[in-house]
């Protein structure tokens, strides 16, 4: 097996570790970068951008390589989170990478990049306006704040960092509670972390919008367990059960037909 190229001089610590964990990973599992686009949907090219450091690897990217090897995800997506406050200043500019190509596993579309920048206000969901902007800019600036800050903390006492894979590794971090102050706002629920009616979460996603899914389905009486914004077994359960109640699919992913329901009133 060739050896890696080494990452250049200065790479922030966060950035070298989580790279080398999707490189080991890439490694146990003896896939080919070619079998990695058809298992997972990420492009060969985004592939060898997110090896060689070149590009932050999508959420979906990391979650995807972790199934293939039968590894938690959780603890990697938390390393991303660090990586990715310290990844303009750290990491070369590689242009526009586009999170997977657009594409998943499943040959569907990506409905809004990775970093939450389509937030698609009223994407069926009641028009927005200034006041409503900025509750949701100040839930998802708080989330944002609380995330950085715990996971900066957990990186330099080492709780991120497991020893080599197959060999045994840390215990996952325990990620920061979210705040629910849920609201109504012309007949529709919000929380105050995301607006979106239709953008797709699942199993490992970890960002705002699990957030605001978690603090709706509590309030409809929906047991996630901890509400950390983390898309975990809980979570997901949580999501069956209430797509069950309303007579919807109940695939445990929350999308454009689940939303409506967690935003329902009542």
């Amino acid at each position: 097996m060739p050896r890696w190229k080494p990452l250049p001089e200065g790479t922030e610590p966060s950035v070298r570790q989580l790279v080398s964990h999707l490189r080991r990973l890439k490694d146990r599992s003896g896939l080919t970068l070619a079998a990695l686009e058809a298992r997972t949907g990420c492009s060969r090219s985004s592939w060898e951008r997110y090896l060689s450091g070149r590009a932050l690897p999508s959420q979906r990217a990391v979650t995807a390589l972790c199934e293939l090897t039968g590894t938690d995800p959780v603890r990697l997506l938390a390393l991303r989170e660090v990586a990715r406050t310290v990844w303009h200043a750290s990491a070369p500019d590689d242009g526009n990478d586009t999170a997977c190509d657009g594409r998943t596993p499943h040959g569907d579309e990506e409905e809004a990049d990775d970093e939450g920048g389509g937030d698609d206000e009223g994407g069926g969901g009641p028009a927005t306006g200034g006041r409503r902007t900025q509750r949701r800019g100040v839930g998802r600036g708080m989330f944002a704040l609380v995330v950085t800050a715990a996971f900066a903390a957990a990186a330099l006492s080492g709780a991120l960092l497991g020893r080599a894979a197959g060999h045994g590794t840390t215990s996952a971090p325990r990620l920061p509670l979210v705040r629910c102050q849920v609201h109504s706002e012309e007949g529709a629920l919000y929380a105050g972390y995301s607006r979106t009616w239709r953008k797709t979460i699942g199993l490992g996603y970890y960002r705002e919008e699990v957030a605001e899914a978690e603090c709706l389905l509590s309030r409809h009486g929906y047991d996630t367990g901890r509400v950390d914004g983390l898309y975990d077994i809980a979570t997901r359960d949580a999501v069956r059960r209430a797509q069950e109640h309303a007579g919807e699919v109940n695939d445990g992913i929350v999308g454009q037909d689940t939303w409506p329901v967690l935003r329902r009133e009542g």
